[in-house]
């Protein structure tokens, strides 16, 4: 797919998928990767990224990574656009876009490496060797720490194939001087979802990711059909709606935040099941206060 037509689809929403695992969290859950991706495509969502964060990607093998964007691409049947997170090593990282490119799927999020002893000058290194090896796939990169910098971003946008960044650490005002930096050259994307979308909206962003997406899109929906308009009084109506939610996600340092999703995706009848250790398990109660939040929309 060329670089305009996927930053045309980029510019919008999308959904970050869970991973559903087996009742004893040993093996990926296929079938419900397809009965959950199924849903999304029959609601029209745009673009779907598989292993990612809230696809709990760092809890997942080489081989389990392979399967979950198998069945996704499969699943999908090209009725939705897919973009695959990649990153750990180098070496791994370049394994996985060759995976991607073979499956047709046409662009890649390099994923925030969360190495103990990572340096700008390092981390600039890896981007480099994994655009030059993706020369023709698209590439988002993930910004989720402070090494990815303004001074950074702009050394790696020479590479055509850098299509955008997913911006998910620092403030609004931090984003801003990026934009008055940097441009619309990429597509920016806000990385924290609907609670922060109108704000990132007002700032440059022009796309949002979303994790509530994967049981309730036509929320994302109608939140991205307000900012596209400009109608921020509805979007703010819409956040206030979900900030409950989100209030809860936030729960224990954010480690909430998949779990939460999940017991929201069990509650519709969809498959999200349980999170791999090191994320826990939601208690009773917080299970509870998800489904009555819920309710309410």
């Amino acid at each position: 797919m060329d670089s305009q037509k996927f930053k045309d689809i980029l510019s919008g929403y999308s959904v970050t998928t869970v991973t559903p695992f087996s009742d004893d969290l040993s093996q990926i859950d296929i079938d419900a990767i397809f009965s959950n991706i199924k849903f999304l495509t029959k609601n029209d969502v745009p673009l779907v990224i598989p292993n990612g964060n809230t696809g709990e990607f760092y809890s997942l093998s080489e081989e389990e990574w392979s399967t979950v964007l198998e069945a996704t691409c499969e699943a999908a049947d090209k009725r939705t656009t897919v973009m695959s997170g990649v990153g750990l090593s180098i070496k791994t990282a370049l394994t996985q876009l060759g995976i991607a490119r073979n499956l047709g799927v046409p662009a890649i999020m390099i994923m925030y490496p969360q190495h103990v002893f990572s340096s700008e000058e390092g981390l600039f290194r890896y981007y480099t060797e994994i655009l030059e090896a993706a020369k023709d796939l698209n590439v988002v990169l993930y910004k989720k720490g402070p090494l990815l910098t303004d001074e950074m971003l702009e050394k790696l946008m020479k590479y055509d194939n850098l299509v955008g960044v997913k911006y998910a650490f620092g403030r609004i005002v931090d984003f801003s001087r990026t934009i008055h930096r940097l441009g619309h050259k990429i597509v920016w994307s806000c990385g924290t979802a609907e609670r922060f979308a109108p704000f990132f909206f007002l700032a440059g962003a022009r796309a949002f990711t979303s994790g509530l997406c994967n049981f309730a899109p036509h929320v994302t929906k109608r939140m991205y059909g307000a900012l596209e308009k400009g109608d921020f009084e509805e979007a703010m109506k819409i956040q206030k709606m979900i900030t409950p939610l989100e209030d809860l996600r936030e729960g224990h340092g954010a480690a909430n935040n998949v779990p939460v999703v999940k017991a929201a995706m069990d509650h519709v009848g969809l498959k999200g099941g349980l999170c791999r250790p090191p994320i826990h398990p939601l208690s009773v109660e917080e299970k509870q206060a998800t489904i009555e939040i819920i309710s309410k929309w």
